[in-house]
């Protein structure tokens, strides 16, 4: 039981991914990068609003791993891969939300813990700045945070903005775009604004009353 069980569970479930499962997901990826190919080229810049307010959200349940295999497809097909580029903006807005609550709490902890998570942020890692921060602290940086991803999408979608390759985030991601100075310099800018932005919106509006309490250590 112990040698011939663990076998054939692993076998017959093998072959259910490889001949099954295999199949039917390779028609749900091409219904996948239809849908957001479709989205993409909505005009005015819609689809870049909605995809750059969607990819945080997708973030949150771990869904954001599906966005992947989608730029994966695409450059593939094109040599292009616009998704990252309007889903990038979250990066830039999370570390904004995270300093600006970092800069004017008076509670040393939070002080800490933003000012760590904004930096771990910008290296590529969104998750101790988006469960530690931005969501913890109630519904105002988090929908801050949701405007100014998708209004950097937004803008970047205006413009005509896409990467060449995909895999960096926020301090790293302009190297996707040095191919074309354009491309590059308008990315620059756009990410530069999201993030000061964001910074100023949630310095103003959406520090939490509870984290401007000096705490007893003080």
């Amino acid at each position: 039981d112990l040698m011939f069980t663990p076998f054939f569970v692993i076998l017959s479930m093998m072959l259910v991914g490889l001949l099954v499962l295999g199949p039917l997901l390779h028609f749900v990826e091409a219904g996948l990068v239809v849908v957001v190919k479709a989205l993409i080229h909505i005009p005015f810049g819609l689809g870049g609003l909605l995809i750059g307010f969607m990819y945080p959200l997708a973030v949150m349940t771990g869904m954001h791993h599906l966005f992947i295999m989608i730029e994966t497809t695409l450059l593939a097909q094109t040599g292009f891969n616009p998704l990252i580029t309007l889903c990038a903006m979250y990066g830039f807005a999370n570390a904004a939300v995270c300093f600006a609550i970092s800069k004017k709490a008076k509670n040393k902890k939070v002080k800490v813990i933003g000012t760590s998570a904004g930096i771990t942020q910008l290296l590529g890692v969104s998750e101790p700045a988006l469960f530690g921060i931005t969501i913890r602290y109630g519904t105002k940086p988090l929908m801050v945070m949701l405007a100014g991803s998708a209004l950097g999408g937004a803008a970047l979608s205006i413009l005509g903005v896409q990467a060449n390759s995909y895999g960096l985030a926020v301090i790293l991601s302009p190297l996707m775009y040095i191919y074309d100075p354009y491309q590059l310099t308008t990315y620059l800018i756009v990410g530069l604004a999201t993030f000061v932005l964001t910074f100023m919106a949630t310095y103003l509006f959406a520090v939490p009353k509870e984290v401007m309490i000096v705490d007893e250590d003080n």
